[in-house]
């Protein structure tokens, strides 16, 4: 498909509870794959769930899944990384609607409503906010071994945050 084919009318798609699903190329998302390494030829799995609430407020629920191929900042090593994230997402009306609750971190993200919304951009943009901002394996295998004693010399010296509770117990 085409990415205009993606487009969809925001109050329609929302008021008739419309779907919209797909599987992309990675190649697709050109501005989540910048200053990434080379990818495969993996796919990006996706979908979008218009709905309305009993207040008649519009959301559209994104869904994706897939591999993404980052360096890991420790070991300098390509791995696939997973992601597999759904955001539901507040449309609205004005300009006005969009700075409601800007400062609560517990606010649903919100976008204005539109008639031509693009939505594998709107994926994208899930997908770069699902993405690591410094990517790096649970456990490098590839972590030259000096530098996992020192990583591990690092962990004991941590001081005990509960310490302090224990010098007040004895006073």
């Amino acid at each position: 498909m085409q990415p205009t084919q993606y487009l969809i009318d925001t109050a329609a798609f929302t008021r008739n509870g419309e779907v919209l699903a797909a599987q992309s190329p990675i190649s697709d998302f050109k501005r989540a794959l910048e200053g990434l390494p080379a990818q495969k030829d993996q796919t990006i799995s996706w979908s979008v769930r218009g709905s309305v609430d009993s207040a008649g407020q519009q959301f559209l629920e994104v869904r994706l899944s897939g591999l993404v191929v980052l360096t890991c900042q420790r070991c300098m090593q390509d791995f696939d990384y997973a992601v597999d994230a759904a955001t539901q997402i507040l449309v609205v009306t004005n300009e006005l609607e969009l700075d409601i609750d800007m400062d609560d971190p517990a606010a649903l993200e919100r976008i204005l409503g539109s008639t031509q919304l693009n939505a594998l951009e709107l994926v994208e943009d899930e997908l770069i906010l699902n993405l690591p901002y410094v990517p790096r394996h649970e456990e490098c295998p590839h972590l030259p071994e000096a530098l996992v004693i020192q990583d591990e010399e690092a962990e004991d010296e941590k001081p005990n945050p509960f310490a302090v509770l224990s010098q007040l117990k004895k006073s």
